[in-house]
């Protein structure tokens, strides 16, 4: 090998050696400067995983809220020593210090104290403590004569039809009459069952029931023959019921969760808070509470009390200075189970609460209301 081939080659060997230290110093400088990630769970002291908690860090905008399991995830972290801040409407705030590794993920479990203030838990006794128009409905139900349909079955199924719901009840079929019109007949019979809807009796001509969205309803009662049919759904001299009956229940007055854009519903109660617009229990004279005259039981969702299977849930709301709840700030604390929520959402609109007062005023305040649900030991359940 000559001289200058000598020389080349050398010269690309250093080349070489520099660029991959100049990589490995590039390297070093991202990792100390680089990110990583924290995951983690907020739980209260007798371990419930909480939802809506502020996570923030402190001497930075990053911050996120604990979804429906108490479970965050705050991602591109800088790397180092970093103090949370852990914050909750009704419990203690609090801090809590990590470290944080470039190109890794730490996970860490946090824990809130409540706050001592809270009202007493509405109790749910199984069915025995249904109120309102469905409370015939679950008591028919119990006495085992009819076939039922509840909102959950509904729901599980998803049906397209609600007549595709009558394929699986003992003694009905479903007719096609044309391309789009589904009948329900029961036991032989070539005449349409009476259809009663939310309590009022559909006696002109046939009821096309496929007119009516399955997600609508709240639930069904079937009987095929007049002999079990309740005395208050019977027809009439000139109508009659030999040809079965079908009661159907609608979600009347249901409010949907709406879809938020910006702060969740937990954030903007914060800032009102903040803002003192709205108190909490501690700064008013007079907490907020429910008309014990007109309370609202919530109704124990039926697979869960098939399975006779216990929940608590703390619910969150404003109550404004008439004492009605602002819907649109209602939220879940904690729940056991997300039906149990669900179940707590549907009857808290209907609900009458005797405003928090102030130096003698009606304020607005924010509520935080647990719900215990109990099963019915008492009741024969399914096998």
């Amino acid at each position: 090998m000559t001289k200058s081939a000598r020389f080349a080659t050398a010269a690309g060997v250093c080349r070489r050696l520099c660029a991959a230290a100049c990589l490995t110093g590039t390297a070093l400088a991202a990792q100390d400067v680089g990110t990583g990630s924290i995951t983690g769970i907020v739980r209260d002291t007798l371990g419930s995983a909480i939802s809506g908690v502020e996570i923030s860090i402190r001497g930075s905008t990053l911050h996120i809220e604990t979804d429906d399991r108490g479970e965050f995830r705050l991602g591109k972290v800088p790397a180092g020593a970093l103090t949370l801040g852990v914050r909750r409407i009704g419990f203690r705030p609090d801090t809590a210090h990590v470290m944080v590794l470039a190109g890794e993920a730490i996970t860490v479990e946090l824990s809130i104290r409540r706050l001592a203030v809270q009202l007493q838990p509405v109790l749910v006794y199984g069915r025995r403590s249904i109120s309102g128009r469905m409370a015939g409905f679950y008591a028919r139900r119990d006495r085992g004569i009819g076939h039922f349909i509840t909102r959950d079955q509904i729901e599980r199924r998803n049906p397209s039809n609600l007549t595709d719901m009558f394929r699986m009840v003992p003694g009905a079929r479903v007719d096609t009459r044309g391309p789009s019109r589904n009948q329900i007949r029961f036991r032989g019979a070539n005449c349409p069952p009476l259809t009663w809807l939310d309590g009022t009796p559909l006696f002109a001509g046939e009821f096309d029931i496929d007119a009516l969205s399955p997600r609508s309803l709240e639930g069904i009662e079937i009987y095929s023959g007049p002999s079990s049919v309740p005395t208050e759904f019977l027809g009439t001299r000139s109508i009659s019921s030999s040809c079965g009956t079908i009661i159907i229940w609608s979600r009347q007055g249901e409010l949907r969760p709406k879809k938020r854009k910006g702060p969740s519903a937990a954030a903007e109660i914060a800032m009102m808070v903040d803002g003192k617009g709205v108190f909490t229990a501690d700064q008013v004279d007079v907490p907020a509470h429910q008309d014990s005259v007109r309370r609202t039981i919530p109704i124990y969702p039926d697979s869960l009390f098939e399975a006779a299977v216990p929940g608590k849930v703390v619910a969150e709301f404003v109550v404004d200075i008439t004492g009605d709840v602002d819907m649109d700030s209602f939220n879940i604390v904690t729940a056991t189970h997300p039906a149990f929520g669900e179940s707590v959402r549907r009857a808290i609109k209907d609900a009458s609460f005797l405003p928090a007062l102030k130096s003698g005023h009606p304020v607005m305040q924010v509520v935080h209301q647990p719900f215990t649900f109990v099963p019915d030991s008492t009741y024969k359940r399914k096998r």
